[in-house]
C-alpha cells in the first residue's frame, strides 16, 4: 500500500497544534471556540461536530447476520465523503444511578429484609462485571466552511445520511450538544471526579468566561512514551503494521478489557477520481517496468515470457484493487487507530501496554507507542475533531469494515427486572417488559434448566418493587409459597 504514498501526501497531512509549544494546560486543548448546538471550531475555517451512536448487537448474532450488519456498515462508510473518526470510550459508569435502576426501594410493608437480600445480590453481580466501566461510542465529522452559519448547514445535510445508515443498522445515533460534548471531555481530563462537572456554554458566554479554565486539568506532564496528571498515567499506543487479514473481533478484543481507555479510528476518504487516477497511473507504471524488463532480458538472448516475481505480484495487487474499486463498490481512504490507556501507577500503565500488545501480536498486528508524539496523539483520540498525527495507511472499505465498532448491546432500563448476566460484557440486564409495545413472554427450556426459577425470580421482583397483580395458574402447585406470600400482601 506505499504504493500509492506520492498522490495522497496532502490528504494524509496531520493538522498542526494551535500551539507548537504550550504555555499552559488551557493551551494543550486543541478547541478554537465552542457553539451551544455542539459545533466546534477546532482550527480556521475547521469545524466539527459529534455524535454518540447506540451499541448493538453484533458479537452474538449468527453468521448470516453478521455478514448483513458488515455490508450495511460498508455502505455507511461509503456513504461519507468527509473526514470522520470513531471513538470508543471506556468510561466510569455513574454507579450510584445503576443501583438506582437495579435496587429494590425500601417501602413500609414488613418485606424490606427480602429487599436487602434482592439488593446483596446484585451488588455481587455489579462487582462481577466490568469494574464500574461503560462503553460509549462517538461519531465525530469534520468539515472546512467560512463560518459556523455554513458549517451548520452542511452538518444538517450530513445528518440525514447519517440517521438513514444508522437506522438501517438499527443503531441509535443522537448529536450532542455542546455542553455534552465538553462533558465528554471533562469525564477524561477528571477522571474519578466526573460528578463536579458545572459548566454551561450559555452562562459562560454572558461573564466572559473561557470553556478551557472549566474543562482542563491542574497538572499535565508529558514524556516521550507516556504522560501523567494529578490522578492517572496514560500512554498513547497506534497500530504500526497490519496483516494481510484481519479478524472482525480484533478492536473488540482491545476496547473490552476491563480498564479506562480510548480507542479512536480516524478515516480520511480518497475521492474516487483521483483513486481512479492514481491506479491507473500506477498500473502503467508496473506495465512499463515489465516492458523495460523484457527488452534487458532480450538484449541478453534470453526470450524468456516470463516477468519477475514481485512484478507479477505488484501487477496483480493493482488489478484486484482495480476490480474492487470499480465493480465492489469499494473507496479507497487513509485509516489510523490510536489508543488511550489510563492506569493509576506506571507499573499498572505498563501492564496495561503489554497486554493490548500481546492481542496485537496474536492477530499478528504491530502496536507501539507513539513516541515523542503524546500530547498530539492525545487530542487526536479525543473525539474533538482534529488529527495530528501521520501513522496512517490505505484501505479498501471492507478493509476498513473489519474495524468493526459495534459489540453487543446492554441492557439497563429503570425500574426493570434482573434477567441475568450479558455474556459478552459481564454486566448485569435489567429490562422493563412495561416499555415494549408488547410486553408478553414466554419462558422456553429443557427440564432442569430453570424455568421455574426464573418465573418465581421475576414474580418476586414484581412483587417487591411495585403494586402490579400477580395471577398463577398452578395445576402443579409449584407456586404454592409464593402464592401464599402474595395473598398474605393483598
Amino acid at each position: 500500500m506505499g504504493l500509492f504514498a506520492d498522490g495522497f501526501k496532502e490528504l494524509k497531512k496531520a493538522g498542526e497544534p494551535l500551539y507548537k509549544t504550550p504555555k499552559s494546560i488551557q493551551q494543550t486543548i486543541e478547541i478554537m471556540k465552542v457553539a451551544e448546538n455542539g459545533i466546534f471550531e477546532v482550527a480556521r475555517n475547521r469545524f466539527s461536530k459529534c455524535y454518540r451512536f447506540q451499541d448493538i448487537n453484533y458479537t452474538t448474532t449468527n453468521e448470516t447476520e453478521q455478514i448483513d450488519i458488515f455490508e450495511r456498515y460498508c455502505k455507511f462508510l461509503n456513504s461519507l465523503d468527509v473526514s470522520f473518526k470513531i471513538t470508543i470510550n471506556n468510561r466510569n459508569k455513574d454507579m450510584e444511578q445503576v443501583r438506582d435502576y437495579v435496587f429494590l426501594q425500601k417501602k413500609d410493608d414488613g418485606y424490606n429484609g427480602l429487599r436487602k437480600i434482592y439488593n446483596d445480590i446484585m451488588e455481587q453481580k455489579i462487582h462481577e462485571g466490568r469494574q464500574g466501566i461503560e462503553q460509549e461510542r462517538y461519531l465525530t465529522i469534520t468539515i472546512e466552511r467560512k463560518n459556523f452559519e455554513e458549517a451548520k448547514a452542511q452538518f444538517a445535510t450530513i445528518e440525514a445520511s447519517v440517521h438513514k445508515a444508522f437506522g438501517e443498522l438499527g443503531a441509535e445515533i443522537v448529536p450532542l450538544s455542546g455542553n455534552e460534548r465538553i462533558k465528554v471531555l471533562y469525564d477524561y481530563y477528571h477522571l474519578g471526579d466526573e460528578n463536579s462537572f458545572d459548566f454551561d456554554i450559555r452562562d459562560a458566554k454572558k461573564v466572559g468566561a473561557d470553556f478551557r479554565n472549566d474543562l482542563c486539568n491542574g497538572m499535565i506532564q508529558f514524556y516521550p512514551d507516556y504522560f501523567k496528571d494529578e490522578k492517572k498515567f496514560c500512554r498513547a499506543l497506534f497500530i504500526k503494521k497490519y496483516p494481510s487479514s484481519l479478524s472482525d473481533r480484533f478492536l473488540n478484543e482491545i476496547t473490552s478489557l476491563p480498564v479506562h481507555s480510548i480507542a479512536s479510528i480516524d478515516v480520511v476518504p480518497i475521492p474516487k477520481d483521483m483513486t481512479t487516477k492514481i491506479l491507473q497511473k500506477k498500473y502503467l507504471g508496473i506495465e512499463s517496468d515489465i516492458i523495460k524488463q523484457q527488452r534487458v532480458r532480450n538484449r541478453n538472448n534470453d526470450f524468456s515470457s516470463e516477468i519477475s516475481y514481485n512484478k507479477r505480484i505488484e501487477k496483480k495487487e493493482i488489478e484486484e484493487i482495480m476490480d474492487d474499486v470499480r465493480e465492489n463498490d469499494q473507496c479507497l481512504y487513509y485509516v489510523s487507530v490510536t489508543v488511550i490507556l489510563m492506569a493509576d501507577t506506571k507499573e499498572e500503565l505498563d501492564s496495561m501496554t503489554e497486554t493490548v500488545e500481546t492481542i496485537g501480536k496474536r492477530n499478528s498486528v504491530t502496536i507501539e507507542e507513539h513516541y515523542l508524539k503524546q500530547r498530539e496523539s492525545l487530542n487526536t483520540a479525543l473525539p474533538i475533531g482534529v488529527r495530528q498525527v501521520e501513522t496512517m495507511r490505505t484501505m479498501l472499505t471492507q478493509s476498513l469494515a473489519v474495524l468493526m465498532p459495534f459489540n453487543v448491546q446492554e441492557l439497563n432500563d429503570k425500574q426493570g427486572c434482573y434477567y441475568g448476566i450479558n455474556q459478552v460484557s459481564k454486566n448485569i440486564n435489567i429490562g422493563n417488559r412495561k416499555k415494549l409495545i408488547n410486553g408478553n413472554g414466554f419462558v422456553f427450556g429443557v427440564p432442569g434448566s430453570g424455568k421455574s426459577f426464573f418465573c418465581k425470580m421475576e414474580m418476586g421482583n414484581v412483587f417487591l418493587s411495585g403494586n402490579d397483580e400477580i395471577i398463577v395458574i398452578d395445576p402443579m402447585n409449584e407456586y404454592f409459597d409464593i402464592a401464599r406470600l402474595t395473598a398474605e400482601r393483598w
